[in-house]
């Protein structure tokens, strides 16, 4: 005769199992929000470099660089190069509605440089909602911004720099997480800080950093 299992047999059994699905659904979850993040970043970055790679086949080797000093110069170089090469469900000149509501942060939880809470980030900026519910943020900065915030060194007086949100008006809206930064140059489309060491990528992209830099990590993982 089979002996069957006692209650207190079966009761342990199951706390065994409810610990064991405590500690390893988290880093399930976890794991598949991180390859599905990638993903996004990959897409979106490729989509951005594709239309900037018409936009410099439209107008030429210097049409990257924008004089960021009104929102008609953004307008215009938006509306001649960019808009005909993105699929897009809304466009707002400076003002809100294509931006998520809430603060702009840094990875370590600071404000982003220039944030202006539910327009977007920077001064004369052009915000879009593209068809699949990416958020893009372009501005121009001078090279000495770029170089201090973007981590890049550019050989023009000034450049554009586009920030994209991965999911939209979703949460959190912080740097590394779901928001990236690349920087249109003469060399293209380049993502923020890949003109720096990899430790200081690595510096920046870590709870103490602002997130510039986290682009880098997801561009290169498979």
């Amino acid at each position: 005769m089979k002996k069957a299992f006692t209650l207190s047999e079966v009761l342990i059994t199951l706390v065994i199992i409810g610990v064991v699905a405590a500690l390893t659904i988290p880093v399930l979850q976890e794991n598949y929000l991180e390859q599905e993040r990638i993903a996004k970043v990959k897409k979106s970055y490729s989509m951005l470099a594709n239309a900037m790679t018409l936009v410099k086949a439209d107008g030429g080797d210097m049409v990257f660089e924008v004089a960021n000093d009104s929102d008609e110069n953004m307008r215009n170089w938006f509306e001649e190069y960019l808009e005909p090469h993105i699929i897009k469900l809304k466009v707002c000149y400076n003002k809100s509605g294509c931006w998520n509501d809430g603060n702009t942060r840094n990875l370590n939880g600071s404000s982003v440089y220039y944030n202006r809470t539910g327009i977007g980030v920077g001064a004369n900026i052009i915000t879009v909602v593209l068809q699949d519910g990416t958020f893009l943020n372009i501005d121009a900065y001078g090279k000495a911004s770029i170089a201090k915030y973007f981590g890049m060194d550019i050989e023009t007086d000034n450049a554009l720099v586009v920030f994209f949100d991965i999911n939209g008006a979703k949460k959190p809206n912080m740097m590394g997480k779901d928001i990236f930064v690349t920087v249109f140059t003469e060399n293209g489309l380049v993502p923020a800080w890949s003109d720096r060491l990899t430790q200081e990528r690595e510096a920046d992209c870590s709870a103490k950093g602002t997130g510039y830099a986290c682009i880098n990590k997801y561009l290169t993982k498979f």
